[in-house]
């Protein structure tokens, strides 16, 4: 399975696309997730950290560009995927680290139950 493939795939469908500049820096999120889970308890120094590393940005421009795609997504998403994936605790705008964790394990449960390994 191709992660970078199913995770594009999974923001397309929620409504956003690459034209937002945190459309790679929340792709690269979820992938490092998936793959280092630890980084979600360290959220500024792990994640964002690692975020703005990788694209040359500060920390601070990694952590509001994505929270402007997660608030773009919750605005005019695909209401019904979303309750799929945050429950009927979509009501509310999650955290940045509340909705990459919550994407990074409908992706993991997801391939999993499709018989796709990560």
């Amino acid at each position: 399975m191709d992660l970078n493939r199913e995770v594009e795939k999974l923001l397309r469908l929620l409504g956003v696309n690459g034209s937002y500049k945190g459309f790679a820096f929340v792709m690269y999120s979820i992938e490092r997730v998936i793959l280092e889970p630890e980084l979600l308890t360290y959220v500024y120094k792990g994640l964002y950290g690692m975020v703005a590393s990788h694209f040359g940005v500060s920390a601070e421009s990694a952590e509001r560009n994505i929270r402007t795609v997660k608030e773009v997504i919750w605005e005019y998403g695909d209401r019904e995927l979303l309750y799929k994936i945050f429950g009927d605790k979509s009501k509310e705008v999650p955290g940045n680290a509340v909705f990459i964790d919550a994407l990074a394990a409908y992706l993991m449960e997801s391939c999993t139950t499709d018989g796709n390994d990560m």
